[in-house]
């Protein structure tokens, strides 16, 4: 009879439902005691030619030969449930599952499966939280776990459980699509989330908590003019009494970089405290050493541009290689620090980093498939990318590195670097991200294409106050637009200013408004000769100095600009009228 029930079934599962129908009769007629042959007959009858009534007869047969048969339990609390609707006696029926099978998660799952079927989701977890804590692999029950957390509006606990179930969960052969539907169910909970949660507060207690730790005030401050979703303006770099975070509120996703870029301020406060901080600066000379390096190749790919369009494009590509090195190992332990430490903001920050990845990936794959840049700023951006995706699968359980393609090589690359951050993070101190910053700088040997300096060098004497107490005496001696001379020569010299800026990075000029400012704590004399290392090979007079000072100020710092106490409000206005006029021809 073993061999006749074994064909059956193999017939079954051809879906041969009407061969196997007369073959389980003969075997519960000639074996009455089959429990097995009885409960696959019941299945059939119910199921496949829709007879409950006999189908219930065959399981109180099955059950009578054998009251632990775990799938006629099953199969009788679920004909009795969705038939008799008799959820009472069904019950009892499910129980016995539990007390003689309390090791078998599919089956429990499926029990889950049949309350969710009547949508008493409440009914129904008790079982798909059995089921995963006899399998945590089992995506089945994650899916349904998280899905009747999600329709009974516990979008916290639904969360959770898409996050754990990406992470633990495995295909199998029974439901091969079940991931892709938790997957599917991860990014609508992760959404309602994020938009039921009031991420203000969240932002007021992480701005209180650093203020009481620095002093320092923390501006907020409404941008919709960024382009990107939001930055930080540390004070110390930016000759500032207060930090500043600036968000744009019309970008998508705005709340997880504002908290990104808060913890960026906890990162910056907490190295300078410990005399590790550093900064990333582009300057003249990295940019020449990356002009040597790939100038040949540029000149080559690009020969339709005309010269100095194509030094702006080098200039781009080195300053945008130079803050994918910085950003990429920092953001690594910001995004930890956002995951471990606030975990409320994980919804939005699943939806924000998974959005990234698209752009990412997208980016990465054209940039490979075009073949406009050397192939050494190619291979570094693309192994960048995927070490951020490698930590967006060990936090999130979204594994999105093979749609980057990667070589075994690239692939290795990526997991040496990630293993580095993984290290770090066991014996984290203040400012160690630093030092995995000049490791990335080294594995791509690009040290001479990158300066890693102490903050200091690039802070040190930089207060406001002193700004104001050393320029102030030079204004009680020139006064704004008195003398018409002095006037037109520092609008000449300011309009020269403009036009070098122009050529420059945004951060460059920056950083000359910072240096000049440093010279000017201990006063600009006009009758004496200054030179600044951001820009090399050049004398300058007094003069010519403060119109670049006034200048740089006027476009990096603006808000600041009054704050220096330079008589030149006047000048400014007459080179700013050339300068538009010029540029309008």
């Amino acid at each position: 009879m073993a061999d006749k029930l074994q064909q059956a079934l193999d017939l079954c599962n051809k879906n041969k439902f009407d061969e196997a129908l007369p073959l389980l009769e003969e075997i519960t007629q000639a074996d009455p005691q089959n429990s097995e042959a009885w409960r696959t007959l019941a299945q059939l009858h119910w199921l496949y030619q829709h007879n409950p009534d006999k189908a219930y007869d065959e399981l109180i047969e099955a059950l009578r030969c054998e009251p632990k048969n775990i799938w006629a339990l099953v199969l009788m609390g679920n004909l009795l449930t969705k038939e008799k609707n008799d959820v009472e006696h069904a019950k009892q029926y499910y129980d016995k599952v539990l007390e003689y099978h309390s090791d078998n998660a599919i089956a429990i799952n499926n029990i889950g499966a049949t309350y969710m079927e009547r949508k008493d989701y409440d009914g129904a977890l008790p079982y798909l939280e059995k089921a995963l804590s006899i399998d945590d692999s089992y995506a089945n029950s994650y899916y349904g776990l998280a899905l009747c957390y999600y329709k009974l509006g516990r979008l916290e606990n639904a969360f959770e459980i898409c996050r754990k179930g990406a992470l633990k969960s495995s295909e199998r052969p029974e439901n091969p699509a079940v991931r892709e539907e938790l997957m599917k169910l991860y990014l609508t909970v992760a959404k309602d989330d994020a938009d039921k949660t009031n991420y203000l507060n969240v932002w007021k207690g992480i701005k209180d908590e650093l203020e009481a730790v620095d002093h320092v005030n923390i501006r907020i401050a409404e941008d919709k003019s960024l382009n990107v979703h939001a930055k930080m303006e540390y004070a110390p770099l930016h000759a500032a009494k207060e930090h500043v975070i600036r968000y744009n509120p019309e970008k998508d996703f705005v709340e997880h970089l504002f908290i990104h870029e808060m913890m960026h301020l906890k990162m910056n406060l907490q190295a300078t405290k410990a005399n590790k901080a550093k900064a990333v600066i582009s300057s003249e000379q990295t940019r020449a050493a990356f002009r040597k390096r790939y100038i040949s190749f540029m000149k080559k790919k690009h020969s339709h541009l005309p010269s100095q369009e194509l030094e702006k494009v080098i200039n781009g590509l080195a300053d945008g290689m130079g803050l994918q090195l910085m950003n990429c190992p920092l953001d690594l332990f910001v995004e930890h620090m956002i995951y471990t430490d606030y975990q409320i903001a994980r919804p939005v920050q699943m939806l924000s980093l998974f959005h990234m990845e698209q752009d990412n990936i997208n980016a990465v794959n054209q940039t490979a498939a075009n073949g406009f840049f050397p192939k050494e700023i190619v291979y570094a951006n693309k192994v960048m990318n995927i070490v951020t995706s490698m930590h967006f699968k060990e936090m999130y359980g979204i594994n999105l590195v093979g749609q980057y393609h990667p070589t075994k090589q690239e692939y290795n690359h990526a997991q040496d670097l990630y293993e580095e951050f993984k290290a770090y993070l066991n014996t984290y101190k203040a400012g160690d991200e630093y030092e995995m910053l000049e490791y990335f700088v080294e594995s791509f040997n690009m040290e001479e294409l990158v300066e890693i300096v102490d903050e200091s060098q690039v802070t040190a004497g930089m207060k406001v106050e002193d700004v104001e107490v050393a320029n102030a005496d030079f204004a009680l001696k020139h006064q704004d637009g008195a003398n018409p001379t002095e006037t037109m020569m520092m609008s000449m010299y300011m309009l020269g200013a403009m036009e070098y800026f122009d050529t420059l990075d945004p951060h460059d000029v920056h950083c000359i408004a910072l240096e000049i400012a440093m010279v000017g704590v201990t006063g600009i004399h006009p009758e004496k000769k200054y030179s600044i290392n951001s820009i090399p090979d050049k004398e300058f007079g007094g003069y010519q100095l403060l119109a670049y000072y006034y200048v740089s100020w006027a476009r990096a710092i603006p808000d600041k600009i009054e704050q220096l106490g330079l008589p030149f409000s006047k000048a400014y206005e007459s080179a700013l009228q050339m300068y538009n006029s010029k540029h309008k021809q």
